[in-house]
């Protein structure tokens, strides 16, 4: 049947239907092709490289009632240090003893008092003064959070790295379940592994970028001391990343780097997973037409753009399933159909090899089993996104 001329052209039902078929799997197969590309990128195996010249640093560790846990933080920490280096814990907003604990493991500290205005990034900028002020021999700038533990050999890492490639560097930062953690935790901690370990090597392979992920960060001093910290946001250390990058500075990341953070209860893992998903949803929302706007000097950044597409992944399988349910319900098992499924195949194979390669470990074959109650204990979280998004720092629930 023929519906409309357009230049001379007829333009019948089926091309119609055909053309929405197309748009629908290009819409869908998008954030699927980008997750499987950076999967099966980010499995390639590696050859580590050398640290060279470790240049005086100096860690600012934000902490905000974290008495029952920075003990472990701060000891991996010293471990690493040299006589040049040091420590600096900024208390903040503390109601408990965490600077006489701080203090008392040797640290320098701190402490800020401002209830208006509390959060990770309020605290960077007060760690910020102090270093213009007080330390000016450091040449690179770590960020930990109090909750974290630097594995051998990851401060001396990231510090030469930022130091020799004048770079932002993001180390890979990990949640380490504890033996009787549930399913759930499992595969959220795995799920983490992805995006912070698999996808952020991947995506660096392909553009020569990475994103900030918080803990187990570095800067050289200059670029350090230009940066301005945005307070209460949920996701402050992904914008700053993205904010690099678009003012043409370099983010990199230090695969060789790792830091470990100890998973939550399953309340505090929900809470946690809510303020990051809830976050990145919002940042990407803001920041992908940035940098495909940029993109048209720095192509790179195309994929940093593709990257923030990808939602959650229990949101990109569902939303995926249903695109390929509409697109065969309009054309059939013809090309968009084969398209779409192609694409969610090879991301389901790259989930795959990283789990094979990077995930056995967290989570055995065991929990897989669980996946269902995983699907149906995050549906509400992004359900949230619409009905009651997040928009204010909480600060997670630890396990003692």
């Amino acid at each position: 049947m023929e519906l409309l001329g357009f230049a001379g052209r007829t333009v019948t039902a089926d091309a119609v239907v055909q053309g929405l078929a197309w748009a629908t799997a290009a819409v869908a197969g998008l954030p699927t092709a980008m997750l499987a590309l950076e999967c099966l990128a980010g499995t390639r195996k590696r050859a580590s490289k050398e640290v060279g010249e470790v240049p005086p640093f100096i860690i600012i560790m934000p902490a905000h009632d974290e008495a029952a846990g920075i003990e472990a933080a701060i000891r991996a920490a010293h471990a690493q240090l040299r006589s040049n280096d040091e420590l600096l814990v900024v208390a903040d907003n503390c109601s408990d003893d965490t600077a006489a604990r701080a203090r008392g493991l040797g640290a320098t500290v701190i402490e800020r008092h401002d209830a208006e205005r509390r959060g990770k990034g309020h605290a960077l900028e007060y760690g910020r003064a102090f270093i213009a002020a007080h330390r000016p021999d450091v040449r690179a700038v770590l960020v930990f959070d109090a909750d974290c533990r630097a594995l051998p050999g990851s401060l001396p890492t990231l510090a030469a790295k930022a130091a020799r490639c004048d770079a932002a560097v993001q180390g890979i930062f990990l949640l380490a379940a504890s033996p009787d953690a549930g399913p759930v935790v499992r595969i959220s901690g795995f799920a983490f592994l992805i995006k912070n370990l698999v996808r952020q090597q991947g995506l660096a392979r392909l553009s020569g970028a990475a994103l900030l992920h918080g803990s187990g960060m570095a800067f050289p001093r200059t670029m350090f001391l230009a940066m301005r910290w945005r307070g209460g946001s949920l996701v402050e250390d992904l914008e700053m990343g993205l904010d690099l990058l678009l003012a043409g500075q370099r983010v990199v990341v230090a695969p060789d780097a790792r830091i470990l953070s100890a998973s939550s209860s399953i309340e505090g893992t929900g809470g946690q997973r809510r303020r990051w998903e809830h976050g990145m949803m919002q940042t990407a929302w803001r920041y992908v037409p940035r940098l495909l706007a940029r993109a048209v000097r720095r192509p790179s950044l195309t994929l940093v753009a593709c990257d923030l597409m990808v939602p959650p992944t229990v949101l990109l399988a569902l939303c995926s399933f249903a695109a390929l349910c509409v697109v065969l319900a309009l054309a059939g098992p013809s090309g968009p159909f084969l398209a779409l499924m192609a694409v969610q195949v090879a991301a389901a194979v790259g989930v795959a090899r990283a789990w094979w390669r990077c995930g056995r470990e967290i989570l055995p074959p065991s929990s897989l089993r669980d996946l269902p109650a995983y699907v149906a204990w995050k549906l509400p979280l992004i359900v949230q996104f619409i009905t009651d998004r997040q928009r204010e720092w909480t600060r997670t629930e630890r396990l003692p």
